[in-house]
């Protein structure tokens, strides 16, 4: 069959790029497909050339997928495209699923059975929870456990030697704990999906005739996803395919975003010296997006360095800009999107780092009985270390005689208690004396930390009376123990979470009380399927679309997150450069509509968002205007913010999007402003016009 005798039976339509990747049979070959260009139809089809065209085996070619769920996916559009016949005799396997046969195979040839392999992940956590306990001494929270078993996996699938494994500090104890858990399984004869790789690949290394068997089986191998590959993972692949065979490797290190599951997009930039005589193709047509979003997108990720030189065009026609969604805070931002979710009537998609930062806005939308949908929930917020360390300070104010979380908060409060000292107050006091008080009078401690421990006494005694919002701040910056997490490595995105949380909530028992509401909320909620209102990370969202896309929580800490100081250069140039890379997925899952909200808190100041909207960048403020920029102190009346601006607030930040809060009608959204009028929703679903100088004037607005 002729090539266009095989476009015209199978109907293919397909561009001169595409094209040429199908019909890319021969030698090592990296097709770099950009967002939305097609790659998938571009593989089944080429499958169908292969077997059609050049009348090549079905069961010599191998087809390697990143999950199970892609494996499903291109046998059944095998299938569409070209008979379920064909789809059934193609091999379609993700590594894992080659390893596993590596292994069979092994067994067969020494006589010898292989480790059994862990398929009950519940087991395997139990086990990381079992040894991290022992060795640190700590209970191991559902966070704790996730975080050991994800840089586990990065370290086998780094194939990380032992020296760089012994520096590892994102976790206390991590090197300990990684070696135990490996002696644990060795001893019980057990294996691990990424001890499945690093065991097949050691077999490919030690037995020549397994490999050249599966070289012989499989003359023609197609990875797909490359981009979201591992080290391991590559080189598995490489040694079956040879330097020289024909491997044909789908991907884009542009749409790199695994790095914590250690992804080597190295394995694409250097593709031509790893394999030589390799040819790049290259597909940059997107047919997802209008121009104006690839444009942008495009501009954005040319910053990185660690690329092939490339530029994504459109094939759409024109849409509205990219739009810059101006807010004050996060908080305002929580508002504008539940106004969206109010009246959803078309497929919208509000994207975000991590599903911490859907939490207040989940919150929220729960709040008001709004509909929503949410990809891959969790609730591991609500268990991590700095929740229950919040817990314990709350609990200790609720009753300052309780021994038990006395001793697993006191020495991350910063005042210097000794364990002897913390012990000799629960022996002689738990249950019966305020355990801070009882330390501050103890003479072992130096007259420092007595003072401290006095002060704390007085923390203690306020933290009931304040707003929650407030009572974690104190708890954070006031108390000590933000500066533990930071000593520590520890999490202070979750500080800002608990106090965004803690805004809608009288008092801080009343929060811990609705962190169980939210748990339950966040486990238990089920999806509409006909509901418009899309919640997820942007890491879930890759490989999907979405008409309208708002992103979210996009400033400095948290998109992008800060590199490491102590890494090298090139690891921080790493690290900045996954992030635009994650911030670049984000911004093409969107078709029609992309909203990508900037705050005017300096705070929150945004170097993507400075990139993709010069006008948003924030001048720096010399240190005399600092000095002179004076903030009133909060009404102790209130415990709440808005008069605290009102001084300072001005025409220009009466912008869409801003929350306000006027005297009569209570806290609103500035929805539209026409010159010098306003109009505004409220929170009692009221909407109302009005004149901003006027308002200004008279005093009756003021910014939430």
């Amino acid at each position: 069959m002729t090539y266009n005798e095989f476009k015209t039976r199978y109907n293919l339509r397909l561009s001169p790029q595409q094209e040429a990747a199908v019909q890319a049979v021969q030698d090592p070959t990296l097709l770099l497909a950009v967002p939305g260009s097609g790659k998938t139809t571009v593989l089944v089809s080429r499958l169908g050339y292969m077997v059609f065209c050049k009348e090549i085996d079905p069961r010599s070619i191998l087809t390697m997928t990143y999950t199970i769920a892609a494996t499903r996916d291109m046998r059944e559009r095998c299938a569409a495209f070209f008979g379920p016949e064909l789809a059934e005799v193609l091999e379609f396997r993700t590594i894992n699923g080659v390893s596993s046969r590596i292994i069979r195979r092994c067994e067969q040839l020494i006589g010898m059975q292989a480790f059994e392999l862990v398929t009950d992940e519940r087991r395997l956590s139990e086990m990381v929870g079992q040894i991290y306990q022992a060795v640190t001494k700590n209970y191991a929270t559902e966070s704790d456990i996730k975080g050991v078993r994800t840089l586990i996996t990065y370290v086998k699938n780094r194939m990380l030697p032992d020296a760089e494994v012994e520096a590892i500090k994102e976790i206390e104890h991590f090197p300990q704990i990684y070696r135990e858990y490996n002696a644990a399984l060795r001893s019980r004869g057990l294996m691990d999906y990424d001890d499945q790789m690093v065991y097949a690949y050691r077999i490919l290394r030690k037995y020549p005739e397994i490999l050249q068997e599966l070289r012989r089986r499989y003359p023609y191998i197609c990875v797909d996803e490359a981009q979201d590959t591992s080290r391991i993972q590559h080189a598995i692949i490489d040694l079956m395919a040879g330097k020289e065979g024909n491997l044909f490797m789908v991907g884009d290190e542009d749409q790199s975003i695994y790095g914590f599951r250690a992804a080597y997009p190295q394995a694409l930039t250097d593709f031509e010296q790893n394999h030589p005589g390799a040819r790049v193709l290259m597909m940059t047509r997107n047919f997802r997006s209008t121009p104006q979003i690839v444009k942008k997108a495009d501009d954005f990720i040319q910053n990185n360095r660690l690329r092939h030189a490339k530029h994504m065009e459109a094939n759409r026609p024109g849409g509205p800009d990219v739009r810059n969604i101006p807010i004050f805070d996060r908080r305002g931002q929580y508002k504008y999107l539940a106004a969206v979710a109010e009246d959803c009537k078309k497929e919208t998609a509000v994207l975000y780092r991590d599903n911490d930062c859907a939490l207040p806005l989940i919150d929220l939308l729960s709040r008001r009985n709004l509909p929503y949908r949410c990809r891959q929930p969790d609730g591991i917020f609500f268990t991590h270390r700095v929740v229950r360390d919040v817990s314990d300070i709350v609990r200790l104010a609720a009753d300052p005689r309780d021994g038990d979380a006395f001793l697993r908060i006191y020495y991350k409060l910063g005042a210097g208690i000794t364990k002897t000292a913390a012990q000799n107050a629960v022996r002689t006091g738990s249950g019966k004396q305020n355990l801070l008080e009882l330390v501050s009078r103890d003479l072992s401690l130096s007259p420092g930390s007595r003072r401290v421990c006095k002060g704390l006494v007085t923390h203690f005694e306020h933290l009931p009376n304040e707003p929650a919002d407030k009572a974690i701040h104190r708890i954070a910056w006031r108390m000590g123990y933000g500066d533990y997490l930071k000593e520590h490595g520890g999490d202070i995105g979750k500080i800002t979470i608990l106090q965004a949380l803690g805004e809608q909530e009288p008092h801080i028992f009343r929060l811990l009380e609705r962190l169980q509401e939210l748990r339950a909320i966040v486990l238990s909620h089920i999806d509409d399927p006909e509901c418009n209102f899309i919640l997820s990370t942007i890491h879930s969202s890759k490989g999907l679309e979405y008409e309208r896309v708002f992103l979210m929580d996009v400033f400095d800490g948290m998109l992008p997150k800060p590199a490491d100081d102590e890494a090298d250069a090139r690891a921080r140039l790493e690290a900045l450069e996954e992030e635009r890379r994650l911030f670049y997925v984000g911004m093409t899952r969107a078709k029609q509509d992309l909203a990508i909200f900037t705050f005017e808190k300096r705070e929150l100041k945004s170097s993507f968002a400075a990139l993709l909207f010069p006008e948003t960048a924030q001048p720096e403020e010399a240190p005399a205007e600092r000095k002179a920029r004076v903030v009133p102190k909060p009404s102790v009346q209130s415990g709440s913010e808005p008069l605290t601006r009102q001084a300072a607030m001005t025409n220009s930040e009466l912008v869409p999007g801003r929350a306000v809060r006027h005297t009569n009608y209570g806290g609103g959204i500035i929805r539209e402003r026409n010159g010098d009028i306003l109009t505004i929703e409220f929170d009692s679903g009221r909407t109302q016009m009005f004149s901003a100088k006027a308002a200004l004037k008279a005093c009756v607005l003021t910014l939430e």
